[in-house]
């Protein structure tokens, strides 16, 4: 039987530099319900990557920080104690809970149907040619902001795609990914994208509770 996917506000928690969280519990994982921000590990030693998109400070508590895979996957563990980055496995199980086919779990490309990904969007204007049932966006207080990638010295996307880390490793060079797209003009803006990209990129981040 799946665990329904009612989500509910958890505690707050804090990371090793003493940033909080809120987090949020959706079919039986506890997430946090904000994008990791945090610049040391669990022992306090530095992170190589963890930028503030546009370098602007402003951008710091709706986006969070942006990592390259390699800082997501390090032993001394980026999470807050207790945590973990969210796994393509623990991706798969907060898809499932929510509503995504099973028979697309482990496919990749863009996944979902009836608009299931504005469910985890903070938010989801209408455009000019769809207009979104808003009772449903943010349904599981998931709030996931489109903080765009940083590529080497270049920041991309931000205002038009969420891009978040999973641990999981796809091949030397890649490792998988999640997609939430927002622009006006992407007409997959219901739907969530399971993909691999390159390590040396630099995305956001969210944890789940171990």
């Amino acid at each position: 039987m799946l665990t329904p996917a009612i989500s509910t506000a958890s505690d707050t928690v804090q990371d090793s530099q003493g940033n909080t969280y809120q987090t949020v519990e959706i079919g039986g994982q506890i997430w946090l319900a904000e994008n990791l921000r945090t610049t040391t590990f669990q022992d306090g030693t530095k992170v190589n990557t963890g930028f503030i998109p546009d370098d602007d400070q402003k951008n710091l508590l709706p986006y969070g920080r942006l990592y390259d895979w390699h800082d997501v996957v390090d032993e001394r563990n980026i999470c807050p104690k207790g945590w973990r980055v969210a796994s393509d496995s623990d991706w798969k199980a907060l898809e499932r809970a929510i509503g995504i086919a099973e028979s697309d779990l482990n496919r990749q490309g863009w996944r979902g149907e009836n608009d299931i990904a504005i469910t985890l969007k903070a938010e989801q204007p209408n455009t000019l040619f769809k207009e979104f049932d808003q009772s449903q966006v943010n349904k599981y207080q998931f709030a996931a902001r489109p903080a765009g990638v940083k590529l080497s010295h270049w920041y991309i996307t931000q205002g038009m795609y969420s891009e978040f880390w999973t641990s999981s490793s796809a091949t030397k060079k890649n490792a998988y990914a999640r997609t939430l797209a927002y622009s006006w003009w992407n007409s997959h803006k219901g739907e969530v994208r399971r993909t691999t990209l390159k390590k040396s990129y630099m995305l956001s981040v969210r944890c789940v509770k171990n």
